[in-house]
């Protein structure tokens, strides 16, 4: 097919179709974007204690984060020096040392080899080398707020300045929101696989026109169950989404995008509870501008909150109204239902979705419960939207095979954006976010090539 121009591939508002279905293409990009950008490792609650770690990838890279004894976070390229075999086939764990399950040549937490088999083998000069053959750091490591990234480029923007000030509100507003100041990850994980493109995936999460067409069901559904309910009865998180994925067109419009440097993005909420704008003051049962997540011991929730924070600040928290937050080019974060979504692509036409739900350290169990059962009602197999989105996906994969048009388009909303401090604004059904992470995926390209 020969060399690979990547600049005639994206144009201001349309986009080539080998983008998404070229395996020469996906190649680049693993090394010149996902082996560029920050990308998310995990949780420092993974590693609360010296000799904790677990293992992922960066990219392509197979990782291994942990706590060393001094306190630190380190993350080693999960390979021994040696031969080349992956030292840690465990998902996670504590050890106070790493050993490469071929020769057993022992790595402390910090990375150093500290241990050779049968060392009187090697030359005289062999213990002076020993220093250099340890685990290979990752290029960086950076954290912000308790979310760890890495980085395979030993050079580039900070992670502060990477995420900028609109994404590290997200952060701080899912830090915030527990009354003891931190997180805890949950146990396990739910990984879904969808044979497409990555990129399907984070256009469709801020795409605001598809929710009425492709998840009518799921609307439909929601509303039966409502109109079977009694008039006073909570309405269940999941149930409130699939109902408001039926907004009329003019009403998605209200619901504003963002587009951000680097390719980020966020969009601002659209559940249809009561604004409840209207409470007393001092009525704390009903405290905050919208009670995203119901659960047991929400008053009390609250109260923490307050003496935390104080009522101004608690209230500001729990206003804290987007559904999506995207850290190009695979990182999604909700706070508001306490849950991050990570995508692995694997191919071109393969991709894994790995989400993750997070406790509020101080916070009730029932919260934790109440994202783990919305979780499983909206991103997982068993979900009447999720499933939607990947078939769709699959679709739209396959169909690009067909046909001699090579271009998509993307020209709804153009002209339309309004410049803000920190990037553009538009109303919902624009694609704007789209256009702007094209933009970050031939900026990367390029600037690599």
């Amino acid at each position: 097919m020969g060399e690979i121009n990547v600049q005639e591939l994206v144009e201001p508002s349309r986009v080539h179709r080998r983008v998404y279905t070229d395996p020469a293409i996906f190649a680049l990009e693993m090394d010149r974007i996902f082996g560029k950008a920050w990308l998310y490792l995990g949780h420092e609650s993974q590693v609360r204690q010296r000799g904790d770690f677990f293992v992922t990838l960066l990219g392509r890279e197979n990782v291994i984060v942990t706590r060393h004894s001094d306190g630190s976070v380190r993350a080693f390229h999960n390979r021994c020096p040696h031969r080349g075999a992956l030292v840690c086939a465990d998902r996670k764990g504590n050890t106070p040392r790493f050993v490469c399950p071929y020769h057993a040549w022992t790595f402390g937490t910090d990375g150093r080899l500290i241990g050779v088999p049968h060392r009187q083998g090697y030359e005289q000069g062999f213990k002076d080398r020993m220093g250099d053959l340890g685990l290979e750091p990752i290029a960086r490591l950076d954290g912000y707020r308790g979310f760890l990234f890495g980085s395979l480029a030993a050079e580039g923007q900070s992670l502060f300045d990477f995420l900028g000030d609109d994404v590290r509100a997200a952060f701080d507003n899912f830090v915030d929101r527990a009354p003891d100041g931190d997180l805890e990850i949950s146990e396990g994980k739910l990984v879904q696989t969808f044979n497409a493109n990555w990129k399907f995936q984070i256009e469709n999460s801020i795409d605001l026109v598809h929710p009425p067409i492709l998840h009518s069901n799921a609307v439909q559904v929601s509303r039966e169950f409502l109109e079977g309910s009694e008039p006073d009865q909570p309405v269940p998180t999941a149930v409130d989404i699939f109902r408001s994925n039926g907004l009329a067109f003019e009403e998605w419009d209200e619901v504003r995008q963002y587009a951000l440097a680097n390719g980020h993005c966020y969009m601002k909420g659209f559940l249809q509870k009561a604004d409840e704008s209207d409470a007393a003051p001092d009525d704390d049962s009903r405290f905050g501008s919208d009670d995203q997540m119901q659960f047991e011991g929400q008053l009390a929730y609250k109260q923490a909150l307050i003496a935390r924070h104080g009522r101004e600040k608690t209230e500001e928290i729990l206003a804290f109204d987007r559904h999506n937050t995207i850290v190009y080019p695979n990182l999604f974060i909700n706070p508001r239902l306490q849950q991050i979504r990570v995508l692995q692509p694997t191919a071109a036409d393969r991709t894994e979705q790995h989400c993750y739900v997070f406790g509020l350290r101080g916070a009730p169990p029932a919260a934790l419960h109440a994202a783990v059962a919305f979780l499983t009602a909206a991103n997982s197999p068993a979900s009447i939207v999720t499933t939607d989105d990947h078939e769709v996906f699959e679709r739209i994969q396959a169909g690009l095979a067909s046909g001699d048009r090579d271009w998509l388009d993307l020209t709804r909303g153009v002209g339309r954006e309004v410049r803000t401090p920190t990037g553009l604004q538009a109303v919902g059904t624009s694609e704007l976010v789209m256009r702007n992470q094209h933009l970050a995926w031939k900026n990367y390209m390029v600037a690599a090539a």
